[in-house]
């Protein structure tokens, strides 16, 4: 049995994680499917500072970037679950790449799967790469 994380962002590549994930797997196998929120996003800190002069309270509710993100998680363990023995959800706020490694402790995963974006480096040195960070 083998225990695999898939951090899921909603992006192409992470939906081919998904797929290659899916083809790897056997039926006694446990997935888990992370998506990480930026603590920006889920305090809507970032926003307010972006738009300081909005009262947010009226356009983001606390905890709804979370909440969109366990819905968009739970759709996908509908197509997941005939294929394995479990399949666990999580919905994490922070550093994308600590989150992905502290999930995979806690979950005792056995392989981490990211989908890769290919920004280049250029893009890595500028953006910095989840993956890179991971490995």
């Amino acid at each position: 049995m083998k225990k695999m994380l898939v951090a899921y962002d909603g992006s192409e590549a992470s939906k081919k994680a998904i797929d290659v994930v899916l083809k790897c797997a056997d039926k006694d196998d446990e997935i888990t499917l992370l998506t990480v929120v930026p603590a920006e996003l889920s305090e809507s800190s970032f926003t307010k500072m972006l738009l300081p002069t909005i009262d947010l309270s009226n356009v983001v509710k606390s905890g709804s970037f979370k909440q969109k993100a366990k819905e968009s998680l739970t759709k996908l363990v509908k197509h997941i679950e005939p294929e394995v023995s479990k399949v666990n959800i999580a919905v994490e706020s922070g550093d994308p790449a600590d989150e992905i490694l502290i999930s995979a402790k806690k979950y005792e995963s056995d392989i981490i799967v990211v989908g890769y974006k290919g920004y280049g480096k250029e893009g890595r040195f500028l953006l910095g790469s989840v993956t890179d960070k991971v490995v």
